[in-house]
């Protein structure tokens, strides 16, 4: 690319060059002969790099290499870089779903207006334990239309902390044993 580059300045010179030359000699009889000369000259340059070609001999094979080991180079780039996207989109899918699933089995067990789940994997999918989990942490949010009336607000407390206690135990025995993560790894949180 260079090359025609360099080859195309080359041209542009010698054509400025001959309008300077037409420019400075009078009209007479000399000036068909300079243009011409001039005429020859541009020809040369063109005709130049063309020689230059078949003298050296037509090497194809190094050329047609060059191109394949750039292809070979982009499309060995372009693959490993798929392979990053798609592995990343598995990991994605596989905590997306895992999410969901840990939130159908806490609203199976609880009654609660919404569940978020967070849940920390092993993602390397080149690890054999890929896929096995962490840490959960969970966010329930219960429903704010509880009332309660003006007699016996302190036992009545003390019983729901105590059914809420229990349903977060259960909670937690129930994820540990179905994906086998340690109860500390497990967090719940009430809102």
């Amino acid at each position: 690319m260079d090359e025609v580059k360099r080859w195309i300045i080359q041209i542009a010179y010698i054509s400025i060059l001959a309008i300077i030359f037409e420019l400075l000699i009078p009209s007479s009889s000399m000036k068909k002969y300079v243009k011409v000369v001039i005429g020859l000259t541009i020809m040369i340059a063109i005709i130049n790099p063309v020689l230059g070609f078949i003298k050296s001999g037509i090497n194809i094979n190094s050329a047609l290499e060059k191109e394949y080991n750039y292809n070979n180079v982009d499309i060995s780039g372009m693959t490993k870089q798929a392979e990053v996207e798609r592995n990343k989109l598995i990991v994605d899918e596989y905590k997306k779903r895992l999410n969901d699933q840990i939130k159908e089995r806490i609203l199976s067990m609880v009654s609660a207006s919404d569940v978020e789940v967070e849940s920390s994997i092993i993602d390397d999918l080149n690890d054999k334990r890929f896929g096995i989990v962490k840490e959960i942490k969970i966010t329930i949010f219960n429903d704010k239309n509880e009332t309660s009336n003006g007699s016996g607000n302190i036992s009545i407390e003390v019983s729901k902390a105590n059914e809420k206690t229990s349903k977060i135990d259960n909670i937690k025995n129930d994820l540990s044993k179905f994906y086998n993560v340690p109860l500390k790894n497990i967090t719940i949180e009430e809102r």
